[in-house]
């Protein structure tokens, strides 16, 4: 989860929330990250992705930014380091 000194975290001046759009465009791919939206509530968070998206997919899910864990950078990396010490013959991490 995000932490406390997390933007995401921090309530807007208009107590607004940020909400995360995912959406597929065929029913064989998977779903994407689009973009996100920011709105008081989950159904005008909605209402704007559906306006801003719906064209293009075939499923739309949204989430609230907050309830996301993102990975990148130095969250990759530590993972990175994880596996580089996995056993060279069974690639099982070592503690």
């Amino acid at each position: 989860m995000a932490s406390d000194d997390d933007p995401r975290r921090k309530p807007r001046i208009d107590g607004s929330r940020q909400w995360e759009v995912f959406l597929r465009e065929r029913s064989a791919e998977p779903m994407r990250h689009v973009g996100s939206v920011t709105a008081p509530s989950a159904d005008i968070a909605t209402e704007q992705a559906t306006t801003l998206f719906e064209y293009a997919a075939s499923a739309l899910w949204l989430c609230p930014a907050d309830e996301v864990r993102r990975l990148g950078g130095n969250d990759l990396a530590e993972k990175g380091r994880v596996e580089s010490t996995a056993d060279s013959k069974t690639g099982v991490p070592q503690r």
